[in-house]
């Protein structure tokens, strides 16, 4: 994988929101490994729900001590004495009556989870009011599955690099936590809760993308060009046959 490229982030704001078309705001989200940045608030909710949040235009950030749930304070490496009811998905099994034992535990065992301590925080802001000096990790994004195709896939056409797809962990689990061990970009629908706290519609999904592919988002905008009769000539013999006969 590429290393990752120094980019102007109002810029790539720009492009998603004024190119692309992108309908909700771009979220901007950093792994603090010293605590949460100058100027970014406590917010004790869920820590998937600090998406909408910066969404709304604030700078927030979960901790240790600051969040409103257990299953994001394990996925990001912050509840390393967790017992079963978390770990192996026991929770799921108590609340709702469609999960087996074995699916519940499953689901947790194969979700990814930050190592213990790897960060002290997690912080997110909108993409175009990020702090001077603010490193960002992750570019995170609600948006249509036709927009999450051309997000999640920019890596794909320009080094060649296929996203990951992720349907069954927490919205915790696939956006914060398998970006950051993969270095790769992630598209999920999230759960249902997930999916509840930061209002996602039926028509919507999640795109997270490492820092590292943020570059290739700018080029894959930059270079966006599509001749659909030249596409159906090159790959279509029907549509070649029909040209070659043309006067």
């Amino acid at each position: 994988m590429a290393e990752a490229v120094t980019v102007d982030l109002k810029y790539l704001n720009s492009l998603l929101v004024e190119r692309m078309k992108v309908r909700r705001r771009p979220v901007a989200v950093t792994y603090c490994s010293d605590g949460p940045p100058p100027g970014y608030e406590p917010a004790s909710v869920v820590a998937c729900a600090i998406v909408r949040e910066a969404e709304a235009g604030r700078r927030v950030y979960v901790d240790a001590q600051h969040h409103d749930c257990w299953v994001g304070q394990y996925h990001l490496g912050w509840l390393p004495d967790a017992g079963r009811l978390i770990t192996d998905g026991q929770y799921l099994t108590m609340a709702q009556g469609f999960f087996t034992e074995e699916g519940a535990r499953r689901n947790k065992a194969q979700s990814s989870v930050l190592p213990a301590g790897s960060i002290a925080a997690l912080a997110a802001a909108p993409l175009d009011d990020v702090p001077a000096g603010v490193a960002v990790d992750v570019l995170i994004c609600i948006t249509d599955p036709m927009h999450v195709m051309q997000i999640a896939g920019a890596a794909s056409v320009r080094e060649g690099t296929f996203p990951i797809g992720e349907i069954g962990p927490s919205a915790c689990a696939s956006i914060f936590a398998t970006p950051r061990l993969t270095r790769n970009s992630v598209f999920a629908t999230g759960d249902g809760g997930g999916r509840m706290h930061n209002r996602v519609a039926a028509g919507e999904m999640f795109v997270a993308v490492p820092s590292e592919h943020f570059q290739y988002i700018i080029e894959l905008i930059e270079n966006f060009r599509i001749d659909p009769d030249e596409m159906r000539r090159l790959i279509m013999p029907s549509h070649a046959a029909e040209r070659r006969e043309a006067p």
